[in-house]
């Protein structure tokens, strides 16, 4: 279940942490992501997870995440501060609306619990969790989540690309020229994006870059070579142009019925 025991390390002390602070109010705790999508990169992947909780998470329970996931953090582990993990009570998973805002972790040195909005694209994690998610803490998760079907699924990648645009136009050239990773990310979202739209369902990245190599030949060349950026790298202008301009692809052409 774990690629190595430094996973294995951050997660058991996150699920023992969440299970001390929040008692009968954690429903279940699952592994997400590409660690049980599969395609995990132990030198750039993240540690994903998903808690449930029987009701809203209240300040005092906060707090007493937010002291967990300093503990974590302060483990000598290079995943150490590679968690990404949202508290999302039962009531929101029956009725998902977007923009609730939930306690959430980010990965990142120096990040630290919040309330966080979660957009529509949590649809698909929710879905992803549904099908492929591992149980830490709780019953398999289909008896917490229902069926999210594929019309859903579109919708709510339509829903996100609109965003995508609009950091196109404003912030994402002068972001990527020094971050050649966020490229990279950018990249794989939107192939990840085109994956939904035609197929219905949501695959990691790495592997909607291989599909998407194959259906768009046009764009080939590009995501081939963003497969080898890494984060810190710079990006020449060139190259950002490039990612811009298949990030308004994407984005126009998947909000058209055709796609």
């Amino acid at each position: 279940m774990y690629p190595n025991p430094d996973v294995q390390e951050v997660v058991e002390a996150l699920a023992a942490g969440t299970r001390e602070a929040l008692g009968a109010g954690l429903e279940g705790l699952y592994l997400r992501g590409s660690l049980v999508l599969g395609d995990f990169d132990p030198a750039s992947s993240d540690v994903d997870l998903l808690a449930v909780t029987r009701t809203p998470v209240s300040g005092a329970e906060f707090a007493a995440l937010s002291a967990v996931h300093s503990r974590v953090q302060a483990l000598d582990n290079p995943y150490a501060a590679e968690v990404e993990l949202a508290y999302v009570p039962l009531e929101l998973l029956a009725d998902f609306i977007p923009k609730t805002r939930v306690p959430a972790l980010e990965r990142g040195f120096g990040e630290a619990l919040k309330w966080k909005a979660l957009g529509a694209n949590w649809l698909l994690e929710f879905w992803a969790v549904r099908e492929h998610g591992v149980a830490l803490h709780g019953p398999d998760p289909k008896a917490l989540i229902g069926p999210v079907p594929p019309r859903a699924l579109r919708q709510a990648v339509r829903q996100v690309l609109p965003d995508w645009l609009e950091w196109a136009s404003t912030t994402a050239r002068q972001e990527m020229l020094g971050h050649a990773g966020l490229a990279r990310f950018a990249v794989e979202t939107m192939c990840r994006a085109l994956l939904t739209l035609e197929t219905g369902e949501m695959g990691t990245k790495p592997r909607a870059v291989r599909w998407a190599l194959g259906r768009w030949p046009r764009w080939a060349p590009l995501l081939e070579r963003s497969r080898a950026w890494k984060a810190g790298q710079p990006l020449s202008e060139a190259a950002v142009d490039e990612v811009l301009a298949f990030v308004r692809a994407v984005a126009q052409g998947g909000l058209s019925p055709e796609i």
